[in-house]
């Protein structure tokens, strides 16, 4: 898996991000992220976000007995999940935005068995 890590500028839609203006690259291998920094502005919030997972509160409310809850979902760091959570949620508050490359998969080998 790849990730691309690019500043986002406002456009009519938004936020889009802005394809001239890359950070890092994050080549995701085996549960591990090795980074490659084009620009290190941000390298320290980029590092900081991927090397600590996802948390993230998905429900919270009272219970009838007047007690409050969070519910909260968390993901390790370098999981596909989280990768996923930082990028279309966490990410956005800096003003970055990221892309996703999974790696290609090839296609399973059929094999046809002949009946005698």
């Amino acid at each position: 898996m790849r990730v691309k890590v690019y500043e986002l500028k406002p456009s009519l839609r938004g936020h889009v991000i802005d394809k001239n203006r890359l950070y890092c690259i994050i080549d995701v291998k085996n549960g591990e992220g090795s980074f490659r920094f084009v620009d290190t502005k941000r390298e320290k919030i980029i590092r900081e976000l991927f090397d600590a997972g996802s948390h993230r509160f998905v429900a919270g409310g009272q219970m009838p007995d007047g007690h409050f809850f969070d519910a909260m979902e968390s993901h390790p760091a370098w999981s596909v999940e989280a990768i996923e959570a930082i990028v279309k949620e966490e990410l956005y508050g800096f003003n970055l935005g990221a892309t996703i490359e999974h790696d290609k998969k090839p296609w399973p080998l059929l094999k046809f068995f002949r009946r005698g």
